[in-house]
């Protein structure tokens, strides 16, 4: 077990948190935050806790699954990396640890994760419970890489589900929304240290989309993120190499979207012009990036302008067919989009909630500026995402209900059984997850 003992920086413990998510789309929150530092001050905030108990970790995510009026818990102290087992590629790592600081202690050790999401600022709690996920037709969500768990009930009991103790629970505690109980750490089946050739190019998009199901087959990721209002897409792949690390450019990324937001603001009201500037534009990009580098520098990277998301993981073969009748309905009736939607397609697993149980999927992202209205995704595109067969990224904008989940997820009663036997008194549950699990918090 990792050794939380020695981290006891002095906290206060009993402030009020006003807590918001990343692009602050929910209101502040009521609740008071704790940030425990050790597992006996984290066990006595769980156990003696009279309201909602709801843990935390980057607040990247956009549904209401944090919000409460009494307690928020935040693990920044349960961060700590244990020795990898060289013999399973195992290592237990806290629930609390930012994804951006767990994989370079991993190279040092010579392990990496096998993929990783194309945003590192996660905790390895908040991005496993939700079903994050990066891209590769033959790899796995971060979750279905868990070998175990070891958690703090709503019950205040200190447990363990693994491939050791509690197997049969597994399965449903891979992604738990944090409605079983308080992460501490986190046991994750690693691969030894790679490297990767990253090759990122713009493309018309009708020619990329035909070619889609052909890169994903011929390369370990790819994905795609189409321009809204240009006709042009970016083809991003990787491919693990045994070559030097290449120089690689300053991240422009950030500037670039702004870059649209301002091409947006000034000729948004004329889409023919937009289309017109940003296609020569694109188009004379040619080879965007081409580099080799260590695989969590290349996945993952941190995302600095703000924007609210949804995003759908449909069956493979609906799921580009659905791509194409939201960017039909937003290039018709939405010209203040501009960042980029994003194809990325993952590996079915068994998790209970894995939006991926059961079956492959290519999952759909739409963004919109944290400033801009965003209600039409609620009105106009998840329709749309769940007319083809998708399920949500627990993590983003959905309005899924409980009858919802009951059909779309096979094993939804076992995960609410499984939830009521480790929290029995419901107390991991704010009126969000109460309404979903159908109990009362």
């Amino acid at each position: 077990m990792v050794d939380f003992a020695d981290d006891k920086r002095g906290i206060d413990l009993h402030h009020a948190s006003n807590w918001q998510n990343w692009s602050k789309s929910l209101a502040p929150a009521q609740a008071r935050l704790e940030n425990p530092p050790d597992m006996d001050a984290l066990v006595r905030l769980v156990s003696q806790a009279t309201g909602p108990v709801r843990p935390v970790g980057s607040g990247h995510s956009w549904p209401h699954l944090v919000p409460n009026d009494h307690l928020i818990l935040q693990l920044d102290h349960f961060n700590q990396v244990g020795k990898v087992d060289t013999t399973t590629k195992r290592a237990w790592i806290g629930a609390g640890a930012r994804m951006h600081d767990v994989s370079p202690q991993l190279a040092e050790q010579g392990y990496a994760f096998r993929n990783l999401g194309d945003i590192d600022v996660q905790t390895l709690a908040g991005a496993t419970s939700t079903g994050t996920h990066g891209t590769g037709q033959n790899l796995q969500a971060l979750h279905a890489e868990i070998t175990g768990l070891r958690l703090v009930t709503g019950a205040g009991e200190h447990v363990e589900i693994s491939t050791r103790q509690n197997t049969d629970q597994l399965d449903g505690a891979r992604v738990g929304l944090g409605a079983l109980g308080v992460l501490t750490e986190i046991e994750m089946q690693l691969v030894e240290r790679h490297k990767l050739h990253r090759r990122m190019w713009a493309e018309p998009h009708e020619e990329l989309l035909a070619r889609a199901h052909s890169l994903w087959s011929e390369n370990r990721n790819f994905e795609f993120f189409y321009i809204p209002f240009s006709g042009f897409s970016f083809g991003l792949t990787h491919n693990i190499v045994d070559s030097e690390d290449t120089p690689r450019a300053p991240d422009t990324s950030d500037d670039e979207v702004m870059q649209l937001k301002a091409l947006r603001d000034w000729v948004g009201w004329l889409p023919a012009l937009r289309k017109f500037l940003l296609s020569r534009a694109i188009a004379g990009s040619q080879i965007a990036e081409d580099v080799v580098g260590e695989s969590w520098q290349l996945l993952s990277s941190a995302r600095n302008v703000l924007f609210n998301e949804m995003e759908y993981h449909l069956p493979v073969a609906s799921g580009l067919e659905a791509m194409e009748e939201v960017r039909h309905y937003i290039e018709r009736h939405r010209r203040d989009i501009f960042f980029p939607f994003e194809a990325r397609r993952t590996k079915a697993d068994s998790g209970w909630l894995s939006p991926f149980q059961g079956e492959d999927r290519i999952s759909i992202a739409v963004h919109c500026y944290h400033k801009d209205a965003y209600e039409f995704l609620f009105s106009h595109v998840e329709p749309i995402f769940r007319k083809a067969g998708g399920r949500p990224h627990w993590g983003k904008l959905n309005s899924l209900t409980h009858d919802d989940a009951c059909a779309l997820y096979p094993d939804f009663e076992n995960f609410k059984a499984l939830r009521h036997e480790l929290d029995p008194t419901g107390r991991m549950l704010n009126p969000y997850l109460a309404s979903l699990f159908g109990a009362q918090a």
